[in-house]
């Protein structure tokens, strides 16, 4: 049985887990500017039918909760000191996102998809 290794830098698993959510959330920022900005072809069977109030208002929500997600993401980062301690004693570094982003960010791709599926079944 191998001896567990000694890891050299303490902070690197957390920076990798900020650079994911960063980009998840770059990702979703892209896919709500994509949906505001409506279809890639100019073919009229291939537009999306959603009206541009429900497309601003989808893209401002998007938008909102990816602002709302970075700072809590920043704040968290912040306090463990770029993942390399836990703020409350000498443990190691608390996870960089709460349970409840997590929950947000699963909560707004599962309304956007709402949207998309009700935008085009429905054209609203």
């Amino acid at each position: 049985m191998n001896a567990p290794v000694e890891r050299g830098d303490p902070g690197l698993q957390p920076e990798r887990t900020l650079l994911s959510w960063q980009r998840t959330l770059i990702l979703l920022a892209v896919v709500g500017m994509l949906f505001l900005r409506g279809a890639l072809t100019h073919d009229a069977a291939a537009a999306l039918r959603a009206s541009p109030s429900v497309r601003v208002a989808t893209t401002a929500g998007l938008l909102l909760v990816c602002a709302v997600l970075g700072a809590h993401l920043w704040v968290r980062w912040r306090r463990t000191a770029y993942g390399t301690r836990d703020p409350e004693g000498d443990g190691p570094p608390l996870s960089v996102a709460r349970p409840w982003a997590m929950a947000l960010l699963c909560a707004t791709v599962l309304a956007l998809s709402v949207v998309l599926v009700l935008t085009e079944l429905l054209g609203l």
